[in-house]
């Protein structure tokens, strides 16, 4: 084909085309995203309207070749006639040439800027959409499907089939030497087909199977295909740096995907692997007869495989741990066990399976700290936390006699609940009209709120002591029985008596863990806590000192108790006014037992009497001496004072200096220094003087 510029000017034509059918099919599919709130459409939708600046820069191009080649002809008529003989015009056939100038440059500078644009959108949409997915389903769990998914299999067809007719039109022209950028352009329309399919298929199988798997991660699918669009488009770019070509020669765009040329254009492919094959071999290994056969009959062979893979799919394997149910056109047929099931293909039945066997857990209440960290009241321990009201320790009495109910307490618990599925088709009855791909979690969910109002209402009887405290087994058996209980009457659709007819679960452990009242008024528990154990404290002192005390006293504790009792049994018999003979045979009892035990108590009672018989023998002596100075009196009163005054005398003057003089009135002078002075340490001025 030559490359003139009729042929450019159809390749921009065919630009333009393409640019207006990718941003029509970009923008239905966008409002209807927006419409309906389909998020995989919406993503879908702009990693298609990314493919518009692709479709103009080939427009651009293909008019600038055109236009080139415009220029180059007149150039040619110009040199061809007798004006370019002139010398004046020798210049010019030189330097004018803009259009040719133009084109180098957008080849140089226009194709790898747009090629870096479209590789940051692809990428930076693609990351954000990737990040909003993730959020999504991290937090809300269950995903929607979208009300009007008949809609979107509409549009989703439409996007294939105008897609993959455009793609296929665009890479047979772009097998032309002067179209060859048209591959970029069979590239963006051939992702805008595998977008429309991807919505299409998703959309009719979770409306068929009411699961909504697909479409939950349909939304992070488009998104890892945008950033690695944009990835290999950056990757492009950089390997066109170092790529050798020759002068003149103009290389494939960054943007142009090497990944959707090959599906917009399979024949290529072939025709790649073809080559590839002979260069291996050294033969060409593709005319031979079995090769040409096997091309042949690729398409036959193909069908066949899957004809062969939906023959299998009338066989199920239902694993050791699971059990299945068996749903032919939607109906329920029979419960089937562990093994190989045989039944109608697909779609017409399927095999439900569920791991029946296993033990499944729920939760209620806060969640479980984070390993590594201490577990204490006054720390944060659980992203989080939910309380329960409970009992105070000691319900008050009012005036009027009746118990105050304002006083309640908050209390955070983790209820970890394992159970197993002992009913599948009663447990598969729950929650099947709920609309999401996850629609076990909806089966938990309601589980655990049933349980939730259970316990909750089980707690409102305890109080806060029986919770904290050593009650926690009872009331872990007692929650077993009554979330059992609730299963069983509360929950699943409504039999024909009207009542439900059980969750079809079995609940084998209700355990009470991470007990503790909220942070703000742990460090108020841990003060009373404190509080008891410092009475503990002191009891045992006391007791020990008790002990000791008893122990020093009378030499043990048992006999301390026995003489105890004994002065008990004292006090009683004296209370009761009991003779003197009964009260002093109870002393001599107490007495002989203090004694016997040989403590302090038995010491001091020896020292008494003997203090008291010293007492006794001293008086007795006294009064004897009394009777005799009598007695003497008696027989001879003078000489018996005179004896006593001069008795008296002699003790009175035994330590003092007596001066006999026969002369009255004799004056008396004391010489100082005939005193004998009384020398001590601390009394240094010579003492008393007479």
């Amino acid at each position: 084909m030559i490359a003139d510029h009729l042929s450019y000017q159809r390749a921009r034509t065919v630009s333009l085309t393409g640019l207006a059918l990718q941003a029509l099919l970009g923008t239905l599919l966008l409002l209807y995203a927006l419409i309906v709130g389909d998020e995989p459409a919406l993503t879908g939708s702009l990693a298609i309207l990314c493919g518009i600046p692709i479709w103009i820069a080939l427009a651009v191009v293909f008019h600038q070749h055109r236009l080139e080649r415009l220029e180059a002809m007149e150039l040619e008529a110009f040199e061809s006639s007798a004006a370019a003989e002139a010398s004046v015009f020798e210049t010019a056939r030189a330097e004018e040439q803009p259009q040719a100038r133009r084109l180098v440059a957008l080849h140089k500078w226009f194709l790898p800027g747009v090629s870096i644009v479209v590789a940051v959108l692809l990428a930076g949409i693609g990351l954000v959409r990737l990040l909003r997915a993730q959020n999504t389903l991290r937090n809300e769990g269950a995903f929607p499907l979208p009300d009007e998914q008949g809609w979107a299999m509409a549009i989703g067809v439409a996007l294939v089939i105008v897609g993959f007719v455009a793609a296929r039109f665009v890479a047979g022209m772009a097998k032309q030497k002067a179209w060859m950028l048209l591959h970029a352009g069979s590239a963006g329309a051939v992702g805008a087909a595998m977008i429309g399919a991807g919505i299409a298929v998703a959309n009719f199988i979770d409306q068929t199977m009411q699961a909504g798997s697909l479409l939950r991660y349909l939304d992070i699918v488009f998104a890892l295909f945008m950033i690695v669009l944009g990835i290999e488009m950056a990757l492009n770019f950089l390997l066109n740096l170092y790529r050798p070509r020759k002068a003149g020669e103009y290389q494939r765009p960054a943007f142009d995907s090497r990944v959707l040329a090959f599906i917009a254009a399979p024949d290529r492919l072939a025709e790649s692997i073809s080559d590839a094959i002979n260069y291996q071999f050294g033969f060409n290994v593709s005319s031979t007869w079995f090769y040409r056969l096997l091309a042949r009959s690729v398409l036959s062979l193909a069908l066949l495989g899957v004809l062969v893979v939906w023959a299998l799919s009338v066989f199920t394997v239902v694993k050791p741990e699971e059990r299945g149910l068996l749903l032919i056109n939607g109906k329920f047929q029979r419960e089937v066990g562990p093994g190989l099931v045989v039944s109608w293909p697909w779609p017409w039945s399927r095999v439900d399976r569920f791991p029946a066997e296993s033990v499944n857990q729920i939760r209620v209440g806060s969640n479980p700290p984070e390993a590594g960290n201490p577990i204490l009241w006054t720390n944060e321990h659980s992203d989080v936390e939910r309380f329960f009201l409970v009992q105070p320790a000691s319900v008050s009495i009012d005036s009027a006699g009746a118990a105050s109910d304002s006083d309640l307490n908050l209390i955070s618990a983790e209820f970890p609940i394992s159970y197993v599925v002992t009913d599948l088709r009663s447990y598969k009855e729950l929650a099947q009209d709920a609309r999401g791909d996850d629609v076990d979690q909806i089966r938990r969910d309601l589980l655990e709120a049933i349980a939730s109002s259970v316990i909750i209402e089980y707690m409102a009887t305890q109080d806060v002591d029986a919770v904290l405290g050593s009650a926690r087994r009872q009331m872990a058996e007692d929650l077993r029985g009554l979330i059992q209980e609730a299963f069983d009457t509360q929950a699943g659709p409504l039999n024909s008596a009207g009542r439900p007819a059980g969750a079809g679960v079995e609940v084998m452990f209700v355990g009470v863990a991470g007990v503790q009242p909220e942070k703000e008024v742990a460090a108020a528990f841990e003060e009373v806590v404190a509080a008891d154990q410092l009475q503990l404290t002191l009891i045992e002192q006391a007791e020990a000192d008790a002990i000791r005390t008893l122990a020093g006293v009378v030499g043990d504790v048992d006999r301390a108790n026995t003489i105890i009792d004994e002065l008990n049994a004292l006090d009683r018999i004296k209370t009761a006014g009991a003779d003197a003979e009964s009260v002093a045979l109870q002393e001599q009892r107490v007495l002989d037992l203090i004694i016997d035990a040989g403590g302090e108590a038995a010491v001091l009672v020896s020292q008494a009497r003997a203090e008291r018989w010293r007492q006794h023998m001293g008086t007795a002596a006294r009064a004897v001496s009394i009777n005799g100075q009598i007695a003497s009196y008696r027989a001879a009163p003078g000489p018996f004072r005179v004896a006593r005054y001069i008795e008296a005398l002699r003790e009175a003057a035994q330590a003092a200096r007596v001066y006999i003089s026969t002369v009255d009135g004799v004056r008396i002078r004391l010489n100082q220094e005939e005193q004998t002075p009384i020398m001590t340490g601390f009394d240094l001025d010579g003492g008393d003087q007479e």
